[in-house]
Parts: C-alpha cells; structure tokens; sequence
C-alpha cells in the first residue's frame, strides 16, 4: 500500500456522485491504480482504522464516506469539528457540530456549497463589508448560522419549522457558545423578522423560488442572498428568477450535480 493509493481512493470517493458500496470503491480504485482488489480492500480497511473515512449503515446498506469523527477542513477559513474534538488550528474558524439527525453536517455538497459561498463573500472578497444581521432560513443543524456569526456578522436568526433540527440547533449554538449571537426559532421567515444584511438558504428549487419575493422584501439595499441546495440543471432558471427581481449572481460553484451561488441586492 502507498500513500498515492490512499490519496487516490479518496480522491474516487470525494468525486462519486452518488454513495458508494465498500466493494465498488475497492474494484474503482483496482482498476485505476493497477493494484488487486484484496490490496485495494487493504487500502479502505487502513483509512477506516485512521479515521479519514467511515462505513454508514442504512436501510440494510453499507457505504463509505468521509469521516467526521475528526476536524475536517471544508473551506479555506471553516473548520469542522465533532463534539468534544477540538481543532489545534488557531487560525481556522471552528464550528462545532454534536451527532444528530439534522441535515447541515458538511457530508452533503449542498452545505459545503454554502460554507463555501460564505467563506468567499464574507472572508475571501476584499472591500466586502460585513453583513451585520443575517438570516439562515431552514437551518437544520445551525452550521449556516454559526459559520455566518463566526464570519463576522453581528446575529443571525435561525428558522427552522422542524423542531428536532430547533433543538439540534439551539444544541449546536450553546457548544459554540454564542447563545448571545443567534436566535433560534421555529418560526417561518416573515417581513416582520426583517430587514436583514444577508439571508441564506439551503433549500430545494421550488422553495427557493417561493420565497424569493420575501427574501426581497425582508432585505436591505444591497445585501447579500446566499442559496444552494440547487441542481446543476436548476441554476440558470433560478439565476434568471432572481436577476428579474433585481439580485446580480456575483459568485456561483457546483458540485457534484449540485449548485450554490450568491446574489447581491
């Protein structure tokens, strides 16, 4: 086994869109590298025991994904971290997530997506100035809110009509300790919670479209519109919405079938 298997595995991992069997990542990584598939199968058991990746069992299925028993670097800025395993990176901006049964854990494209457009409108852009108060609509776990807080904006309120993804969320936000910083409720979005500097969501299409009339009415001139959870095949519609309702795309990224893109008001 050689370090260039490993990093080729999860490279074929990191790359599947769709979840993979242990068996068909060890025969891909075989037919790939040249190696057998009982070398193949040595590599995914050596990653497993190091904690890079993990098998999950669902409905009588194995599969294989990246692991987060660990921090995991998602975007430049942003780290991930399990409940009770703490970066050393001082400079990382650390997110702490507890186990739970909410989306928004950084496995799915469509949170990394967001953690990315965060990163570049907030972090990455010079001259940008930071939001002061923000939404995150549909927050799920809390990482949107959190990792908006951590970025620099002064609150944010974090809505979520499922109360299991409250209570993860209102979990999420005491380990992180800015209880101060972001409100939690499970109430939907209303004019009467605005005018916010930034509003993001992680949503399907048609709610994105919904709700892109009240995203404009609950914002301020020229705040910032942070969306994902798009397919790829989805984007230009939804760019062409928003365009006509008066929101310029100013940044835009796919991944693995999925879309993530920033407007400004």
């Amino acid at each position: 086994m050689t370090p260039s298997n490993e990093k080729r595995l999860l490279r074929i991992l990191n790359a599947s869109e769709t979840r993979v069997t242990p068996r068909d990542l060890a025969i891909k990584l075989a037919r790939e590298s040249g190696i057998t598939c009982g070398e193949a199968r040595r590599v995914l058991k050596r990653l497993v025991a190091d904690g890079e990746i993990a098998y999950s069992y669902d409905f009588g299925a194995t599969h294989v994904e990246p692991s987060f028993s660990r921090p995991v670097q998602i975007t430049d800025h942003f780290v991930l971290s399990p409940w009770g395993n703490r970066t050393a990176d001082d400079q990382a901006l650390e997110i702490v997530i507890a186990p739970g049964i909410s989306f928004g854990s950084g496995r799915h494209p469509t949170t990394r997506l967001c953690l990315e457009a965060i990163d570049q409108a907030l972090l990455t852009t010079n001259g940008t100035a930071v939001p002061r108060r923000a939404a995150d609509v549909g927050t799920g776990s809390g990482v949107l809110a959190l990792a908006l807080v951590k970025a620099g904006c002064d609150t944010c309120l974090a809505l979520d009509t499922d109360l299991n993804c409250v209570s993860e969320t209102k979990h999420n936000v005491a380990l992180n300790r800015l209880e101060e910083r972001i409100e939690v409720t499970g109430e939907l979005l209303e004019i009467s919670h605005g005018p916010f500097d930034l509003v993001c969501a992680n949503l399907r299409y048609p709610t994105l479209r919904q709700l892109s009339q009240l995203f404009y009415e609950v914002t301020q001139p020229h705040a910032l519109v942070i969306l994902s959870g798009i397919r790829t095949w989805e984007r230009d519609g939804l760019m062409d919405h928003y365009t006509t309702l008066g929101f310029t795309c100013t940044w835009s990224r796919d991944e693995k079938g999925w879309s993530a893109a920033v407007f400004k008001k």
